[in-house]
Formats: C-alpha cells, sequence, structure tokens
C-alpha cells in the first residue's frame, strides 16, 4: 500500500435495484469480466492482488487490489477513470472469445456511459442470484421467466429461432442466435450455445415462416 492511499470500505452492498449506481465490475489476469454487487464479494474472489488488472465502479473509475496493514487483500481508493478505449476493447475481446459466458450482446458501445451501462446491467443479468423478470414471447405466447438461464433452456429444443424474442428488466430487446462456443486456438470445443443480440425495441418477430 502506498503512502496516502486509502481503502474502500467492505461490505456496501448493491441490490438488483441500484445495479445501474453501484457495485463493480473486476477484469481478472485471464481477461474475464466479472460482476461484483459490493467490494466485500470481489474481495472474497479474488487471492492476490495481481489477480485483478482492472477494477471498475459504476461512474467509471479505476481501483485496484492491494495489501491493508495486517496483509489483507483490500481495495484502495479511486485512480482517476478507466482508460475508455482499452476497457472497450477488452470488453468485445472477452465477448468475443467466450460467448457462452457473456450471452448477451447489445449495440457496439460507442460512448463511455453506454459501455458502462452495458457491463454492469449485462453481467448483472447473466449471472443474477436474485430472480429478475424478463418478457420472452416465441410463437406470439409471451411469459416471464426469472432468468436467463431459464430462457436459455426454453430454446434448447427448438431447431428454429427466428420468432423468439426476448426483452431484459432494463427495455433491451433481443434476438436469439446459436453460434460456436468458447474458441481455442481457432477451433470450437463446446458445440453451439445461444447468445442475445440487440435489435431495435419497435422490432417485431416475422409473422409468418418460410
Amino acid at each position: 500500500m502506498e503512502v496516502g492511499e486509502e481503502l474502500v470500505p467492505a461490505g456496501a452492498v448493491c441490490s438488483s435495484g441500484a445495479v445501474a449506481h453501484g457495485g463493480f465490475v473486476a477484469v481478472d489476469d485471464g481477461g474475464e469480466f466479472s460482476f461484483f454487487p459490493s467490494s466485500e464479494a470481489l474481495l472474497a474472489d479474488f487471492e492476490y492482488t495481481a489477480q485483478a488488472i482492472c477494477i471498475v465502479g459504476r461512474d467509471g473509475s479505476g481501483f485496484r487490489l492491494l495489501l491493508d496493514t495486517d496483509r489483507h487483500l483490500a481495495m484502495g481508493t479511486s485512480l482517476g477513470p478507466v482508460d475508455f478505449s482499452w476497457l472497450r476493447q477488452a470488453w468485445l475481446k472477452a465477448q468475443r472469445h467466450n460467448p457462452g459466458e457473456y450471452p448477451l450482446r447489445r449495440f457496439y458501445p460507442a460512448g463511455r456511459e453506454t459501455l458502462l451501462a452495458c457491463m454492469f446491467e449485462t453481467l448483472y443479468l447473466e449471472h443474477a442470484m436474485e430472480p429478475v423478470q424478463w418478457n420472452f414471447t416465441v410463437d406470439g405466447k409471451q411469459t416471464h421467466p426469472v432468468s436467463l438461464e431459464d430462457i436459455d433452456g426454453s430454446l434448447t429444443n427448438r431447431r428454429v429461432l427466428e420468432r423468439a424474442r426476448v426483452q431484459d428488466p432494463f427495455g433491451h430487446l433481443y434476438r436469439p442466435v446459436r453460434v460456436p462456443g468458447h474458441a481455442v486456438n481457432g477451433r470450437s470445443h463446446h458445440g453451439k450455445v445461444t447468445i442475445f443480440v440487440e435489435i431495435p425495441a419497435m422490432a417485431a418477430p416475422p409473422s409468418n415462416m418460410p
């Protein structure tokens, strides 16, 4: 810990209703992104300081892991804004390399606020630990699953996905698409996975199938 650097108090929890305004996103040393509702939850998931190469607050501020005076893992205070270009590149790379872990694909994040909202909201929804209501429409019938996993399960045995639409709790609309799973050296080793590609909110499923 550097002279003059303070610690972030642990334990302030971000609820589902406040996910748009709180919590943290961490990028680990493997380039993977994770959402944490509190600094306490984040610290419990890491073992050493270099394991998190970047920690981002909801306002775009950067943080790092350090050791406190008792040699326990802690978070330092804000280091200022995270480099937007680097963060966006790392985010898009993680999505591209591991589609099964990042199935919600919003429009290209052209601006800083758009990127932050995309990261925090989609990471929260993809691994939500509490029920959140979705709108799921297929063949003209609408249901309200409480997780993205439930939606993915409903689509597993469907050969054609064109008539399905999914709306997340933040109002974003998606169409499901099957793509190759996690790629290693250019080859997929996990078959097909379903991702959800954002479309304009006014878009509706086609009325007739070929």
